[in-house]
């Protein structure tokens, strides 16, 4: 009851300090607040920064904790919800990269390597070498021995050495094509985070 009185009173205030006349409904409740991924998507005028990706300037290193099926979005062909490029993940120039990859997808094998960004991607992959000396996970172009559905991990690690717009790609056959990817930019001014 001490609530209602609060509004009325209130919306009393509201209505005669503007100049409006009586009312014997309550003022509309305030709008919620902006959540705070989205408040900082329309605050920033770079990439926002994500619990999966921490940055440490001081020692020159970015850790990545990207996940496989971690949504139904795309047939839980996604990297972090994101796929068909929706999002870019940032890192600066020349950091080492460690790169913690899982497969949470109960049924497909999936894998991931930075590889060069392209307008669209082959069904099968002749050639998955990644950018960098050690950016892919291992039996990357297998749909048996890539990374294991339901949960299977691996960790790899790279120096992103090279200023340019590539992307995280998963090479097994078919996964590519119909939008397991998302970018990677690697950035010369220092930027990090994520661009969606």
């Amino acid at each position: 009851m001490m609530k209602r009185s609060t509004r009325l009173t209130l919306g009393a205030f509201v209505l005669f300090g503007c100049g409006g006349g009586e009312s014997d409904q309550p003022s509309p409740a305030p709008a919620p607040a902006p959540a705070p991924a989205a408040e900082a998507a329309a605050t920033a005028s770079g990439p926002m920064a994500v619990d999966w990706i921490s940055v440490d300037d001081g020692a020159r290193t970015v850790t990545i904790d990207l996940v496989a099926g971690s949504t139904d979005a795309n047939n839980r062909w996604n990297f972090n919800g994101y796929a068909n490029g929706e999002a870019t993940v940032v890192v600066p120039a020349g950091y080492a990269v460690t790169l913690n990859f899982e497969n949470r997808d109960p049924v497909n094998y999936h894998s991931v390597g930075v590889l060069e960004r392209a307008a669209s991607y082959p069904p099968i992959f002749d050639d998955a070498t990644p950018v960098f000396d050690g950016a892919i996970t291992t039996n990357a172009t297998s749909m048996t021995e890539a990374t294991a559905p339901g949960g299977g991990t691996e960790s790899i690690s790279f120096t992103a050495s090279t200023a340019g717009e590539y992307a995280l790609v998963c090479p097994v056959p078919a996964h590519a094509v119909t939008g397991m990817w998302i970018g990677f930019d690697v950035s010369e001014s220092g930027e990090s985070g994520v661009r969606s």
